[in-house]
C-alpha cells in the first residue's frame, strides 16, 4: 500500500483526503513539484526545493516547512514506501476557503496550507518499458495551435496547479494520435511541450528556448544543459520558430518523468532521418548515468548539504 504524506502524517493512499473547500481543488490555487527518485535518492532535490520556494513566495503562500524539514520529509517518504525508484509529487495549496476567489486569511476556513507528498513507485520499470522503447523509435509530436499562456498573465516560472492549457493540448495530442505536444508563444517562437522542455540539434549545436519565453525552467532541462556542455557540445539558449524545430537534425524532450527522449516526427514531418539521432541518445544515457552517480553522493551525505547559492537564503 502506498503511504501518502498529508498535513503532518503518513497514511494509506486510500485514506488520504483533502476538503472540498481546498483552494487548489476550487481554483488551482497552489504549487507542486515532481521529483524523480533514483536508487533511493531524490534527483536534484535542492533545485526542486528552490523552485518550489520561489513559487510559494510569488503566490504568497506560507512555506510550511524549513529546508531541513523538507529534506527529512522526502527521505521519510522514500523510506516509508521502500522506494528504490519512482516519482514524488509535492503539492501545497493555500488552505481551505469558501467558494470565493478572495483569499484574505479571515475568510479561510483553514488558513494553513494543505501539504501532500504523493509517491509513485516504479520509475525504472516505466523507463525500461515505455520510455526505453521510445528511445529506440522516438516520439511523434504535434505542434499545438493553442499558444502557451504568457508569463505576463500567469507566471510560467512557477510550477503552479493551473494546467488547463496543458490539458487542452493533451486532448489535441490524443485526437491527432500523437505522443506529445509542442507549443509556441504568441509570437510563434517555440516554448515547451505540455509538461516537458524541448531541445533541437543542428550541426552539433544544441538549442533550447530561453526561460524568459513562457516556459517552466525545468530541473532536468538544467541538468541536460550542464551535461551537454561538460561533454563538449555547444548548448545555446535561444529563440527559434517551429520551422527551425522541424528542420533540425535532431529534436528531443526532457522532464522528470520522461528523462530525455528523442522526437522523430513533428506534425507529420520527419526529423532528420526519422530515427533517434546520436546526440539525443547520448544525452539520454548520460542523464541516467548522472542520476546514478548523484544517488551515490546523496547516500554519502555529500549532496544532502545545500549548494552554496542556496545557503545564503537559509534561516
Amino acid at each position: 500500500m502506498t503511504k501518502v504524506y498529508l498535513n503532518g502524517q503518513f497514511m494509506d493512499d486510500s485514506e488520504a483526503k483533502v476538503s472540498v473547500f481546498d483552494r487548489c481543488f476550487l481554483y488551482g490555487d497552489g504549487i507542486f513539484e515532481g521529483i524523480a527518485v533514483w536508487d533511493r535518492a531524490p534527483f536534484r532535490f535542492w533545485p526542486h526545493l528552490e523552485r518550489m520556494k520561489r513559487g510559494l513566495a510569488y503566490l504568497r503562500i506560507d512555506n510550511p516547512h524549513g529546508d531541513g524539514e523538507w529534506l527529512d520529509l522526502i527521505d521519510r517518504t522514500i523510506a516509508e514506501n521502500q522506494m528504490l525508484d519512482g516519482y514524488l509529487r509535492i503539492q501545497i495549496s493555500r488552505g481551505e476557503g469558501i467558494s470565493s476567489i478572495k483569499w484574505e486569511r479571515r475568510l479561510l476556513r483553514k488558513p494553513e496550507p494543505n501539504v501532500t507528498i504523493i509517491p509513485i513507485p516504479g520509475f525504472k520499470d516505466y523507463y525500461k518499458g515505455l520510455i526505453a522503447e521510445k528511445m529506440e523509435t522516438g516520439l511523434k509530436a504535434l505542434m499545438l495551435s493553442r499558444p502557451r499562456i504568457p508569463s505576463a498573465a500567469l507566471p510560467s516560472g512557477t510550477k503552479h496547479c493551473n494546467y488547463l492549457n496543458s490539458v487542452l493540448g493533451a486532448i489535441d495530442v490524443t485526437a491527432a494520435h500523437a505522443d506529445i505536444g509542442i507549443a509556441t508563444d504568441q509570437e510563434g517562437f517555440v516554448t515547451e511541450g505540455i509538461a516537458y522542455n524541448v531541445f533541437a540539434a543542428v550541426n552539433n549545436t544544441i538549442m533550447t528556448p530561453p526561460t524568459d519565453r513562457d516556459l517552466l525552467p525545468g530541473i532536468t532541462r538544467a541538468a541536460l544543459i550542464e551535461i551537454g556542455r561538460r561533454v563538449g557540445f555547444e548548448v545555446k539558449e535561444m529563440l527559434f520558430d517551429s520551422f527551425t524545430l522541424a528542420a533540425a537534425d535532431e529534436v528531443f524532450i526532457c522532464s522528470t518523468l520522461e528523462l530525455a527522449v528523442p522526437v522523430t516526427e513533428i506534425s507529420g514531418r520527419p526529423i532528420g532521418k526519422g530515427v533517434p539521432g546520436p546526440i539525443s541518445k547520448k544525452l539520454g544515457q548520460l542523464l541516467v548515468e548522472a542520476m546514478s552517480k548523484e544517488a551515490v553522493l546523496w547516500h554519502s551525505g555529500e549532496l544532502k548539504q545545500p549548494p552554496a547559492e542556496a545557503k545564503g537564503g537559509q534561516k
